[in-house]
């Protein structure tokens, strides 16, 4: 196949009359929307990643140490990690999807938007899946900006009050945000 730009002789003119081929464009144009088709998917996958990664490499290191561990009850609490890991990547996911959905229906982080970006504060792998839709969007930085001026710093990995009598893990609230139950 010949580039859409690349020159081809006339059949009517004579030899040193060169025009554009413009019997090979269609086919070209085709090709461009497939190409810009796979760069959509390549860049929703990318951005989706970017959202769920923090349960995958805690899901990953839950199997490698379940792995290389010689008790069977390391091996079972391992497995058991994983499971309820995959389930917060799925709900991880869900969530990424939401509050991507609402910035853009919103205009940016206005209203039910900002509502949603507000919920996933509390713990490190909501706000990566919040910050992960802000980006994809095009909303980054102010994105970033927000959560700053809330107090969070990258090394907030833990939920908000983890090692206290209030803590997230002993509330079926939380449970229910990692396992993905009912969300919409």
């Amino acid at each position: 196949m010949l580039h859409p730009f690349s020159l081809c002789v006339s059949p009517q003119a004579g030899r040193d009359e060169w025009k554009a081929c413009p019997s090979f464009e269609p086919e070209w144009s085709r090709h461009v929307e497939h190409m810009r088709a796979i760069s959509r998917f390549l860049e929703y996958q990318v951005w989706s990643f970017r959202a769920t990664w923090p349960p995958l490499f805690l899901a990953g290191l839950a199997a490698f140490i379940a792995l290389l561990s010689g008790s069977a009850w390391m091996m079972g609490l391992g497995v058991l990690a994983i499971l309820i890991l995959s389930l917060d990547c799925a709900a991880r996911h869900e969530q990424f999807e939401t509050i991507r959905i609402e910035i853009r229906r919103n205009g940016g982080l206005k209203g039910r938007a900002r509502r949603e970006f507000r919920q996933a504060r509390s713990s490190w792998c909501s706000r990566r899946a919040a910050l992960a839709a802000a980006n994809a969007e095009g909303i980054g930085p102010t994105a970033d900006d927000l959560i700053h001026a809330w107090g969070y710093r990258p090394w907030h990995i833990f939920p908000d009050r983890a090692f206290s009598r209030h803590s997230p893990f002993l509330r079926a609230s939380f449970w229910r945000s990692v396992l993905g139950i009912g969300q919409k």
